[in-house]
């Protein structure tokens, strides 16, 4: 006791607070200089040891030394009847008084002030420095604090037979980090372009748009698995975080794991982890490890998006709730492996939803909370036209997993089908932003920026994205796209629709969009040759069915083309010219009634009795449910479809070529003239759009379409049809000597 006063009286425990609120202020100000002088990281952690080593000579120098009013004395040499001590004493209370108001002024200031500060800076830096490197919005990437990519991780004990199980390690991880909506996680797709690369930790970091990178290994000897992780400051290029997991090879602690790695990547970055997240990192999706295998390679075969693959994708997902019926995820793959079949694979939406939907309402019935399932539903109902379903879905699934690409990018899908272009926009630059390598995304930009009107941009998109990946398909078929839809280049487009079949002989509509556009150029022999080898590859597809039918409409068959037209429909209830064209057909016969129920059944929201809602997804539909209105009678009711679908493709958001998949519509504009009997506009509107370089099935449109036939004998028109015919004639010889 006697020592602890005589530390008191030496006023050593005064100069240990007072050194330690010293200390910590230099430090604190330290970490605000030295990065604003680019000081290496080193500096700073050799300041920070010496103010350390100094703490004990601080007290050393309190114990032997006396400050008094002539100057610094030893102990031994102080007279002890004088108040000395006290005084010094209570200036030292004075310099921790001091400093204490300094200190919390600082971190008031730097809480308040500086911080947003400096992140608005980083911000506005990063943009700066992504635009002079790029002029879209794809690139424009910044490297949040709190973002991070999980390079793919190696298969340490070197046996080829580990590597799906490697592989499924490390998606899974990413599926656990994607939970966390305070962290920036870049996708697989993007990461995995980086497996065995030479690149720089910063490198990496910066073509990806991310401030950490986390590495690691896979050891899976007999029943024990070893993964080890290191977090890298991309800036620095140094640990933030190490850690090894060395456990018995189970389901469960395979998931406790990522868990555990996730939660410690959150800690490191001071990610904030809510409640229902904490909760979600925690959930133990199957304890069997069998079916968990089956998992990872039913996923692996899912993302190579062939339809083999897809098929082998289904078989795995099967196994895996065969061996766990509960597994909730096993089923979501499932489905999703079937929907992305009908445009891969062919399959019948008929088919293919009434396999999906039992899968998606089981995975919800096993986890309400899982994103990847309200995204799966989200998506099936997108598929089915279920409209405010769909968009429930899509919102939840993002509250549940912010960082999902599917999520945003099937989202911007739906919100581009009902006419929200920019909002479409925005929800395919959130999910690039997360998986910026991926070239499906990139395409999908390109598709945008062709609905939003801008070929050119749309083009050199997809250009670039086939720079990234020339193996990829949907690229060169895309270009070929625009334009034969756009601007007319029907020899340019069918190069490119050539390209694209070397890269995947197999794609039925690839086939029949070629011979589409030979019928466009008027070769039926070739059209034919196309269009059957397209049904050969996909009989149960909409689009070769479809082009059959157009094949038989322009042979002038047209008993079958309606049967063809049936079997469309029954694919697709929504694909809007096979209806028109049954429709028409019902016209001619004096059935307008039975067209009409057939519309009222596809485009209900059309009969309401209240003001009927035009969007993207029903306006042809409301203009050729007009003409049918206007025979039965309904002449107020057609003038109000007409009126309303004006409207609509007068907005500005109404590109003047839309997508489905492939752009084939004459301008509505032209159509809703004709209708009202406004001629001369009509026929401006007809000029306008030749000019700009339509010509996607113009000799349906311009032949076939009843809509046309209040203009139909005007000169100027039989005028534009024999300048069309003249350009095809044209066209076909350069495709011929090519």
């Amino acid at each position: 006791m006697s020592f602890i006063r005589e530390l008191k009286r030496r006023n050593v425990f005064r100069v240990a607070i007072a050194y330690g609120a010293v200390g910590w202020l230099l430090v604190e100000v330290a970490s605000v200089l030295f990065p604003t002088f680019e000081a290496p990281a080193w500096v700073m952690k050799v300041f920070a040891t010496l103010i350390i080593l100094g703490f004990p000579l601080a007290l050393f120098l309190a114990w032997a030394f006396e400050l008094t009013p002539d100057g610094l004395k030893k102990e031994k040499d102080v007279d002890r009847s004088l108040p000395i001590a006290s005084q010094t004493g209570r200036k030292i209370d004075y310099v921790i008084i001091s400093v204490l108001v300094v200190a919390l002024s600082f971190f008031a200031y730097d809480k308040f002030v500086l911080s947003p500060g400096r992140e608005v800076a980083l911000v506005a830096a990063g943009i700066q420095s992504a635009k002079e490197k790029a002029a879209d919005p794809a690139e424009v990437t910044v490297a949040a604090g709190k973002s991070i990519a999980v390079l793919p991780f190696e298969n340490i004990s070197q046996d080829p037979a580990n590597a799906p199980f490697v592989i499924g390690i490390h998606d899974d991880l990413l599926t656990h980090l994607s939970k966390i909506s305070s962290i920036k996680t870049i996708s697989r797709t993007s990461v995995l372009q980086y497996r065995g690369t030479t690149k720089t930790i910063p490198q990496i970091a910066r073509e990806l748009g991310v401030a950490t990178v986390l590495e690691g290994g896979v050891q899976r000897v007999g029943d024990r698995v070893r993964i080890n992780v290191q977090l890298i400051d991309a800036k620095t290029d140094e640990n933030l975080w190490a850690e090894t997991y060395d456990r018995q090879l189970t389901a469960t602690n395979i998931f406790m794991i990522q868990s555990e790695i996730a939660t410690a990547i959150a800690d490191a970055l001071r990610a904030t982890l809510l409640p229902i997240e904490q909760k979600r990192l925690a959930t133990i999706p199957t304890e069997n490890l069998a079916a968990l295998e089956a998992y990872f390679l039913g996923k692996q075969s899912m993302a190579k998006r062939t339809g083999a693959a897809l098929v082998e994708a289904i078989d795995y997902f099967r196994k895996a709730i065969e061996l766990d019926p509960g597994f909730a995820l096993a089923y979501v793959g499932q489905a999703d492996s079937l929907t992305l079949q009908i445009e891969y694979s062919g399959l019948s939406q008929e088919e293919a939803f009434a396999s999906a939907e039992p899968l998606i309402d089981k995975a919800l019935e096993l986890d309400d909370q899982s994103g990847e399932a309200f995204t799966s539903l989200a998506f099936f109902l997108l598929k089915k036209k279920g409209h405010t379903a769909a968009e429930t879905a899509f919102r939840h699934a993002l509250e549940l997993s912010p960082n999902y690409v599917s999520a945003h990018h099937w989202y911007s899908l739906f919100l581009r089908q009902y006419g929200h272009y920019d909002a479409g926009l925005k929800e395919i630059n959130d999910a690039i932003q997360l998986d910026p390598l991926s070239p499906v995304l990139q395409a999908n930009l390109g598709t945008v920026l062709f609905e939003l009107g801008r070929p050119e941009e749309s083009i050199a998109q997809y250009k670039k994205t086939i720079d990234t990946d020339a193996a990829f398909p949907i690229s060169y078929w895309s270009v070929a796209a625009i334009y034969w839809t756009h601007f007319g280049q029907l020899d340019e487009a069918l190069l490119w629709f050539r390209q694209s079949l070397e890269r995947d002989p197999g794609d039925a509509n690839v086939n029949a969009w070629i011979g589409l556009l030979y019928l466009d150029l008027g070769d039926r022999a070739e059209a034919e040759h196309w269009i059957d080898k397209a049904l050969e590859l996909g009989p149960d597809s909409v689009i070769p069915n479809w082009a059959k039918e157009m094949l038989l409409l322009f042979q002038g068959e047209k008993t079958q083309a309606r049967e063809y037209a049936g079997k469309v429909l029954r694919q697709d209830p929504g694909w809007t010219l096979s209806l028109a064209n049954l429709g028409n057909q019902d016209l001619l016969a004096g059935l307008a009634a039975d067209a009409s129920a057939r519309y009222e059944k596809h485009f209900p929201m059309l009969f309401d009795d209240g003001d009927p809602k035009i969007d993207r997804s029903n306006v042809d539909a409301a203009i050729n449910l007009g003409l049918i209105l206007t025979n039965l009678g309904q002449s107020s009711r057609a003038k109000l479809l007409l009126d309303r679908s004006l409207d609509y493709t007068e907005s500005t958001s109404m590109p003047r070529i839309h997508w489905y998949p492939i752009a084939y519509g004459i301008p509505q504009q032209v159509q809703i003239y004709a209708l009202q009997g406004k001629t001369k506009k009509a026929l401006a509107a007809l000029r306008q759009a030749i000019d700009n370089g339509w010509r996607a099935l113009w000799w349906y449109w311009l032949e076939h379409d009843p809509n046309l036939d209040s203009i139909r004998d005007e000169p100027e028109f039989q005028a534009m049809v024999a300048e069309i015919r003249l350009d095809m004639a044209a066209q076909l010889e350069r495709v011929r000597h090519k």
